[in-house]
């Protein structure tokens, strides 16, 4: 995997939204099973992120793009994250996933592809990491993790 990280002149406005936007997260819990694993989809991420970056006028933007290095397509990711004129930029790469049953059109293993590093970058950029108990467990159980209340919806 490549990544790269850049970032304008000054960050602190945007450090301060995300580090306002970390707070009211809490703790997600994974909502999707694919194969073995269990996971925190994009979209149920979003829907809880979303509305708390905007209120702290922090945005994200995702765009992909392929090269081909030595005869393998590489599929890349850059998210920007921003508030105002401030941002930091990221960049993940991975070579695209090898057709396997049931998935062997091109355009099938580059959304596959693009849609892992996206859902990983956003997890990576916003500090999110799943809980594999459910919120009413955390509760329950008293540990440190603060769950989030905007969460109780994902099973």
């Amino acid at each position: 995997m490549n990544s790269n990280i850049n970032q304008s002149r000054n960050t602190g406005l945007v450090s301060d939204a995300l580090a306002k936007t970390q707070a009211e997260m809490g703790v997600f819990e994974v909502n999707s099973q694919a194969y073995s694993f269990s996971y925190l989809d994009l979209a149920g991420i979003f829907k809880i992120v979303l509305p708390i970056m905007g209120k702290h006028n922090l945005s994200l933007y995702q765009t992909m793009y392929v090269e081909v290095k030595d005869d393998i397509p590489w599929v890349y990711v850059t998210a920007r994250l921003s508030c105002g004129a401030e941002w930091f930029d990221t960049t993940i790469g991975f070579p695209m996933m090898q057709a396997r049953k049931g998935m062997t059109e091109e355009l099938m293993l580059l959304g596959s592809t693009s849609s892992y590093l996206k859902r990983y970058q956003v997890q990576s950029i916003l500090g999110i990491a799943g809980s594999e108990k459910n919120i009413e467990q955390i509760v329950d159980e008293g540990k440190e993790e603060r769950p989030n209340p905007n969460a109780v919806g994902l099973k």
